[in-house]
């Protein structure tokens, strides 16, 4: 069993975790390995993982090296994982490790390999559940990619699904719609998630989190785009049709107004759909540059031959 997590301001949370963690895994598994990877983190989380690494050589440290972001960091871990089962969840405790065994019991008995966790209720105040609720309506609308309500980073996997989920490159990951679009058979798991801190996400972060949902796993604004030009095409030319008809049967009334609301209406409309579409060109462009997705500073582990010296 590999436990895949991440590291960023977790100092205070990740030496229980870890704790909880292992001793979770070791009631279900006859082998235990623990990847953490430190995301750049600026406080002294990678040194407690050390530490813990020190006295267990089960634990593996994945230094990066900067802050590459979350979705980058828990891929770079899977990366490094070796067990034929991977538990993936975050180190904040929120979500328990403790859900390990009915997540593994879940994944046996609907013969899946993949069971991700789902919250009962949406976690936070008014403002973490509405503009959650709200960012999973506008995917909706605007993706191909129909994602579970209130899904959580938690998740069981098996070694073939964890595998092929790797074979996505992409260079700006969003890690849920790809274990979506991964294939194979996947069951949710609703759990209770705990609140233990302030949500980290602004209104501007849900708001680029929702861009990059959408263009990196939809075409379906360039659709709207074209129908609706087909539709103020199609207004244009009977528009077009009446005015000749009317110049041709009667006087025609000018007005200044009228007609720099119509040329400040399309331009605005040209300047939108001109953005869409340079935000598809920017996600092209970053993917044709093929960069890594993170750069490993270090990995750090005590193997259990050094212990045994060390303690001889």
């Amino acid at each position: 069993m590999s436990i895949v997590t991440t590291v960023f301001r977790s100092e205070q949370t990740i030496e229980e975790f870890a704790k909880r963690a292992l001793a979770a895994a070791e009631d279900v598994a006859t082998e235990v390995e623990l990847i953490v990877v430190d995301d750049g983190s600026p406080d002294r989380s990678a040194e407690r993982v050390r530490d813990l690494a020190d006295l267990d050589s089960r634990v593996v440290l994945v230094q990066l090296s900067k802050n590459f972001g979350h979705h980058r960091a828990l891929l770079t871990g899977l990366e490094h994982a070796k067990g034929d089962m991977v538990f993936l969840l975050d180190s904040d405790l929120e979500e328990a490790p403790e859900n390990l065994a009915p997540m593994l019991a879940e994944m046996r008995a609907a013969r899946a390999d993949c069971v991700y966790g789902v919250q009962n209720v949406r976690k936070g105040n008014w403002f973490e559940r509405t503009s959650g609720e709200l960012f999973y309506k506008l995917f909706g609308i605007l993706s191909d990619v129909e994602l579970p309500r209130n899904v959580s980073t938690i998740r069981v996997m098996s070694k073939r699904y964890v595998n092929s989920l790797l074979l996505f490159r992409d260079q700006n990951p969003v890690l849920v719609p790809l274990t979506l679009i991964t294939g194979y058979r996947q069951v949710p798991y609703h759990f209770e998630k705990r609140s233990l801190a302030p949500t980290t996400y602004s209104i501007r972060k849900r708001i680029g989190l929702l861009v990059l949902y959408v263009t990196s796993f939809s075409g379906r604004p360039l659709y709207m785009m074209f129908a609706f030009s087909i539709v103020l095409a199609s207004v244009g030319i009977i528009f077009g049709a009446y005015v000749i008809l009317k110049a041709l049967t009667g006087p025609v009334q000018s007005g200044w107004s009228s007609l720099m609301a119509t040329i400040i209406f399309f331009f605005s409309l040209n300047a939108l759909f001109t953005g869409i579409i340079g935000l598809y060109l920017k996600r092209i462009l970053e993917e044709v540059k093929d960069r890594p997705r993170t750069i490993v500073q270090e990995v750090y582990r005590k193997s259990v031959a050094e212990r045994e010296v060390e303690h001889g």
